[in-house]
């Protein structure tokens, strides 16, 4: 039986009929050999999207594939279709399961049957050649790295293209192909197979699981080994649990993290074991520039303003630091988060010497329930003191807008970007929190709509700021996460691919939301970045990346006058 190497090259976009994205096939290349490992022929062709109209900027850079090259391609069933007839049958291998996994997606989508015609029988190369070589299976490890580990000399192929990159994944298995070693790892492709290609893994975000069993949520003390006690509550964080551990016999204090995942083969727990940060007592704060805001101390409160916003008497707005409060350790000392477990009558102060310091009056103060989305609430007096003073009545509420003065706006950060929205025109008002979430779901860009909606706010006269948050720098970031951003228009101006120096993506939160509210018809000189990085200045400002979530609530405050 032939082997044949495949490579595919998609992009992400938009259906209407998912109501979500599809990764839609653009090119495929692959080469076919004998037991002798010896290239027969090659494959290549592009396919015509049928879905996405363009090829987004980014993927067009990373492939170097244009629209133009994609215009005399073939539909995806003509290119699988004139694929099978050429792979005959074979042994198909691809580098790790994203391809095959594609594959499926685009056979349900165009023929409404997820069975590929012409896999019979399939090895992930990735996972063999990880396994072969000793390299383990904990990470993976991406073509390029694979065949730089070899010492091969791959430099007269383009990676990144279909046809090169199966031409580069031969190469790889002539180094560690044994006929005897892979043969455990040739699988026959029947239904349990596709169940097993598609099952969802799943997150168990429910210590009250009957899957999770005592044994999962004891930790042993990575010093000594002895059996350690639990001193904090779990605390459920990203799907992921965290609680603090004492020792019980050299009394060593650390952090715990437990991950539980459903798989197809069953349950799986990941324990880890962390270091407890250092707390970070304030710095002692001096008046002046920061960024671009400007750092007051009125009565020995530390807040930020936006210096651009100085000549719209129409407003007062701030953003608060860890300078002046009467909170202690890790929420030292203006912490004004109600749900870290510093005490409330501690928060309840800090939030009226704040108010005094920064000239808001405290009952006016109104908050939501913040949980990453782009739902926005109008407030009126009747709001007056929710999410502060009273309970919270705002569910999944991450934007506030309002035209009535004596109504202050409140959102909570500690790495999110804080968006200020002022309409000098019509005399309203816009604070949205945007974590990385609401940022690639465009919350800059739909506050100025809700804003035009309901005040006939004119998005060109629309003053905006972004404020202290996270910077590029330090917004490092796993595949997941960065899909999420290369979908969107521009991407190349906000995320940076991994490179062998640093082998993470970087976002730039700050340029993204720019680049939405340019998209939603603010101008430019109307769009003022802060520029300061929370966890840069986490001494100043409380960062929850740097104090691994030990650490206080910032608080964006905004009022018409």
């Amino acid at each position: 039986m032939d082997i044949v190497i495949l490579d595919l090259e998609w992009n992400a976009a938009y259906s209407r009929r998912l109501r979500g994205y599809i990764n839609e096939i653009i090119e495929f290349g692959a080469v076919k050999c004998g037991p002798d490992l010896k290239a027969r022929s090659v494959f290549s062709c592009f396919v015509k999207p049928q879905v996405g109209k363009h090829i987004s900027s980014t993927i067009s850079s990373l492939t170097s594939i244009t629209d133009e090259n994609l215009e005399e391609g073939l539909s995806f069933m003509q290119a699988a279709a004139r694929f099978k007839r050429w792979a005959g049958d074979c042994v198909l291998m691809t580098w790790g399961t994203s391809d095959i996994l594609t594959l499926i997606e685009n056979c349900r989508y165009f023929s409404g049957r997820e069975e590929v015609p012409f896999l019979s029988h399939y090895v992930d190369l990735q996972r063999y050649a990880q396994v072969q070589m000793g390299w383990g299976t904990s990470t993976q490890v991406g073509l390029s790295r694979a065949a730089e580990l070899l010492e091969l000399d791959v430099s007269g192929m383009e990676h990144h293209r279909a046809k090169d990159d199966s031409l580069m994944t031969l190469e790889i298995l002539k180094q560690v192909y044994d006929e005897k070693a892979i043969a455990p790892f040739v699988d026959i492709c029947d239904r349990e197979f596709y169940r097993r290609m598609t099952f969802k893994t799943s997150y168990v975000c429910d210590l009250g699981s009957p899957l999770i069993e005592a044994g999962h949520l004891r930790f042993s003390c990575p010093k000594c080994g002895g059996e350690a006690k639990r001193v904090t509550r779990w605390n459920l964080k990203n799907k992921s649990f965290r609680a603090e551990f004492a020792c019980k016999s050299c009394g060593h204090p650390f952090g715990g993290r437990l991950i539980i995942k459903q798989k197809y083969e069953g349950l799986s727990v990941n324990k880890k074991t962390f270091p407890l940060p250092e707390i970070q007592e304030p710095r002692k704060a001096v008046p002046g520039l920061l960024g671009n805001m400007r750092l007051e101390m009125p009565e020995g409160v530390g807040l930020l303003r936006f210096p651009a916003f100085d000549s719209l008497p129409v407003v007062n707005h701030c953003f608060s630091t860890r300078v002046g409060g009467v909170s202690k350790g890790e929420f030292a000392s203006m912490n004004l988060g109600t749900n870290r477990g510093d005490p409330n009558e501690n928060v309840a102060e800090n939030f009226r010497l704040f108010c005094r310091a920064a000239g808001f009056e405290a009952e006016s103060l109104v908050a939501g329930a913040q949980d990453h989305h782009v739902n926005i609430r109008q407030v009126g007096l009747p709001e007056r003191g929710i999410g502060i003073w009273r309970e919270k009545d705002m569910e999944s509420i991450d934007g506030l807008c309002t035209d009535v003065p004596g109504v202050t706006l409140v959102i909570y950060t500690a790495d999110c970007v804080p968006l200020y929205f002022v309409d000098p025109e019509h005399h309203a008002i816009g604070l949205a929190h945007a974590g990385w979430r609401g940022t690639a779901a465009g919350m800059a860009k739909v506050m100025a709509e809700r804003m035009q909606a309901a005040f006939g706010t004119d998005p060109r006269k629309l003053i905006t700021a972004i404020g202290p948050s996270i910077c590029k720098a330090c917004f490092e970031v796993d595949e997941p996460v960065a899909a999420e951003f290369l979908k969107l228009e521009n991407a190349e101006k906000f995320v940076s691919l991994p490179t062998e120096a640093d082998v993470k993506y970087h976002v730039d939160l700050w340029e993204c939301n720019r680049q939405f509210l340019l998209q939603a018809g603010v101008r430019e000189e109307n769009i003022t970045v802060g520029g300061v990085c929370t966890m840069c200045e986490s001494d100043l400002i409380f960062s929850h990346r740097r104090t691994r979530g030990h650490r206080g609530s910032n608080c964006a405050m905004l009022a018409l006058q």
